[in-house]
């Protein structure tokens, strides 16, 4: 199974704390230059074109954004309390982009519109591998192509 790391959603540099929304990351480099030959393909585009299309399939991936919201409250609130009950400016971006209910999986904006942004495999692919609560048909789809 190819290595994908988990990377803290906070991390604290030069005295400030700066909000990482993209929990996933795939680390095999052979892996991560196929997946951008696939997008070099046009399947970014394909395939937000058919999530887009299919109602079912654009509520799945809605309520996986939906999921993520959540699960970086609850990583907020037990990994880095003090950024979530501070009130510092610091503190208040990194909730402004962990938490808005509008900003989901890897910073995706407005998830919930159509077209669905697909916007990159490797997110998608990262996710799938990275934690099973987030399996997903972009990143099956990549791995089957694989």
């Amino acid at each position: 199974m190819p290595e994908v790391v988990e990377n803290p959603i906070v991390v604290y540099e030069r005295g400030i704390y700066r909000p990482e929304p993209t929990r996933f990351w795939i680390l095999d480099r052979e892996l991560r230059a196929e997946i951008s030959r696939l997008e070099s393909e046009g399947f970014i585009r394909r395939l937000s074109e058919e999530i887009t299309r299919d109602e079912e399939v654009f509520e799945l991936m809605v309520r996986l954004h939906e999921r993520e919201v959540e699960k970086r409250r609850e990583i907020l609130r037990e990994r880095f309390p003090e950024v979530y009950e501070g009130e510092g400016k610091w503190d208040m971006v990194c909730k402004k982009v962990l938490l808005d209910p509008e900003v989901g999986i890897g910073g995706i904006r407005r998830f919930r519109s159509k077209p669905f942004k697909v916007r990159c495999l490797h997110l998608w692919t990262a996710y799938h591998l990275g934690d099973e609560e987030f399996r997903n048909p972009v990143g099956e789809f990549v791995l089957s192509k694989l």
